[in-house]
């Protein structure tokens, strides 16, 4: 099989298994963080601080780990693994960096989305009968889960009512509203939420702090962000592939 066709099977198995945009991405995003002009960055690291960045990265302890991953990911030559862990310490650089300067209004707008919530559900087409099941929760006559596994009209009756946990953006907007103002307990009476009626209660609530793994996970999406346009014009590129003469 020659060069050109070789590439051709190669971009034609990672495009039919889903798996070249990834691709497209990480490479721009890579190519992105090398352009990237950082102030005061080092010319020169020391060598054992960039692996042991790289390890901590990847969640290793052990070298015998560390030289089983170089050989999964065909690092086994010193120089390029040595520029691909420095690659990857000044993206960690880089995604500080674009966080300094707006990163709690960007915590702010996705906040919906880092939020957890686990709550339990019932929904019917009958107001009448949401007002009856919801009085009997309430006088403690009945049991939720009970009454959800019975009467619930959704999948949510397979799970005796519980939803979750979900973020604030996966619910009906209706039900979303009301999880945002009320506490872990609270019944919520019936509402309207598209042709259903709905009880909710909220079980858990987990709040999303700014934190480090916050950062890092904000500073990522920023990233890919900046990086799409290159993604495009990498993308491209590979569906044009080289003459190979």
């Amino acid at each position: 099989m020659s060069q050109e066709n070789k590439y051709l099977d190669l971009m034609n198995k990672l495009a039919n298994y889903g798996l070249l945009q990834s691709l497209v991405k990480q490479d721009a995003e890579m190519m992105f963080v090398e352009e990237f002009k950082i102030k005061n960055y080092p010319e020169s690291m020391n060598s054992e601080t960039i692996i042991n960045f790289l390890k901590e990265e990847l969640n290793i302890e052990e070298t015998e780990q560390l030289d089983q991953w170089r050989k999964q990911a065909l690092l086994t030559d010193n120089s390029q693994f040595l520029d691909f862990a420095r690659l990857r310490y000044k993206r960690s650089l880089v995604i500080k960096d674009l966080m300094s300067t707006s990163g709690e209004s960007i915590f702010l707008k996705y906040k919906d989305r880092l939020d957890r919530v686990l709550y339990s559900l019932i929904r019917v087409k009958d107001e009448d009968q949401a007002n009856d099941l919801y009085f009997s929760i309430e006088s403690k006559e009945a049991e939720f889960g009970d009454i959800a596994e019975k009467f619930s009209c959704g999948p949510e009756s397979k799970t005796r009512g519980i939803v979750g946990p979900v973020d604030f953006t996966t619910p009906h907007p209706e039900v979303a509203a009301r999880l945002r103002t009320c506490n872990p307990g609270d019944l919520i009476s019936p509402f309207r939420a598209s042709e259903w009626f709905a009880i909710i209660r909220l079980e858990y609530r987990y709040e999303s702090e700014y934190d480090d793994k916050t950062k890092s996970f904000l500073g990522s999406l920023i990233l890919g962000s900046k990086s799409k346009n290159k993604s495009q014009e990498i993308l491209q590129q590979f569906i044009e592939p080289p003459i190979v003469k």
